[in-house]
């Protein structure tokens, strides 16, 4: 192999998260539970799940969130605030 990387080694690897494969969704909060830093959100019709918003502070339902591995990493293009 030549001293150089190759692409994929340059971290090259489309949208899809390095360490784990996975995506960013966009999830939409439905309910917020007052007493932790959880939120119960959902993307699409796709089942519920809590997501772990401590990097982004206080949400409110109807924010829509960009969620990966669990956790929401920011607020997405067009949510109410």
């Amino acid at each position: 192999m030549s001293g150089r990387a190759e692409p994929s080694e340059q971290g090259t690897h489309g949208e899809r998260c390095q360490t784990c494969g996975d995506v960013a969704v966009t999830m939409r909060v439905l309910s917020v539970d007052e007493g932790s830093q959880l939120a119960r959100c959902a993307a699409g019709a796709g089942s519920a799940v809590d997501v772990d918003t401590g990097i982004l502070g206080p949400v409110a339902p109807g924010e829509l969130l960009l969620v990966h591995a669990g956790t929401a990493l920011a607020r997405a293009a067009g949510s109410r605030r």
